[in-house]
């Protein structure tokens, strides 16, 4: 994905106010069109829900792709960029870091649960008019109870940070279905490939192999997600065959391409 190009949005300073009054804050966001919301940090935690596309979130630890219907957990104060290659709607919750202490300090994907969803949904439609005491506050208090039992999900892409690694991802990220070995794509990095191969796991604890099949994964959900069809995706990742790339994607998110999207 071309990021520098796509037209920026300015966030919403739903993430600066501080009110602790109002533990949660929601925005029902729609954009339409490939797009980027310019890089930023705020003090409140956020939750990014998209209910139709795919977001993904760049940090400087990591990559995440949100899609439709699982949510990102992003800390307080963690410097984050948000782009996508289709119109997205999303629902967005800022917590009031006050609230934040007991809830996850890592940026990570989460799967929904049927009760999160209903209760994000329910925030939604009260929008921020509300304070302390009441129907709307005790939800708001179910809610952050739920926010601490969030269950991870396995779509995370470790970026290193040495500056030889990085031009080596940075290929990759370009071009997944790139096939070269690590010493092929590593030639005139400046050192060793056994060296760079033992920073590449102390970087990222993983091994290059199994850091291109993530990748390619993040990059499948995000293309299935806009429509493309299982052998298209396959076949544009570098796979061999419509079969290789679905045991793979079974194999790491338990279920197939197409049950996976419905479910």
């Amino acid at each position: 994905m071309d990021v520098e190009n796509l037209p920026t949005l300015l966030p919403r300073d739903f993430g600066s106010l501080v009110d602790r009054q109002r533990p949660i804050l929601s925005l029902d966001w729609e954009a339409k069109g490939p797009h980027s919301v310019a890089a930023h940090s705020h003090p409140r935690a956020q939750i990014i829900y998209p209910q139709s596309g795919a977001y993904w979130i760049h940090t400087p630890l990591g990559n995440w792709v949100v899609p439709k219907h699982q949510a990102v957990w992003i800390p307080s104060n963690i410097h984050h960029n948000v782009f996508t290659n289709a119109s997205v709607k999303a629902f967005m919750f800022f917590i009031d870091i006050a609230y934040t202490r007991r809830l996850m300090q890592t940026c990570t994907v989460v799967r929904v649960s049927p009760l999160l969803h209903e209760l994000l949904n329910k925030a939604i439609e009260f929008g921020n008019d509300y304070g302390p005491g009441g129907r709307k506050a005790r939800l708001v208090d179910v809610m952050l109870d739920e926010l601490s039992e969030m269950d991870p999900a396995p779509l995370y892409l470790p970026l290193p940070d040495d500056k030889r690694l990085t031009r080596i991802v940075e290929t990759l990220l370009e071009n997944p279905a790139d096939e070269r070995s690590f010493e092929e794509i590593a030639t005139n990095s400046g050192a060793s490939t056994r060296t760079l191969s033992r920073l590449f796991v102390a970087s990222t604890g993983m091994g290059f192999g199994e850091w291109r099949k993530q990748l390619r994964l993040l990059v499948a959900i995000d293309r299935l997600g806009q429509g493309y069809s299982v052998t298209h995706v396959a076949s544009d990742l570098g796979y061999r065959s419509t079969s290789a790339f679905c045991a793979m994607f079974k194999r790491t998110l338990g279920a197939s391409p197409v049950a996976y999207l419905r479910r």
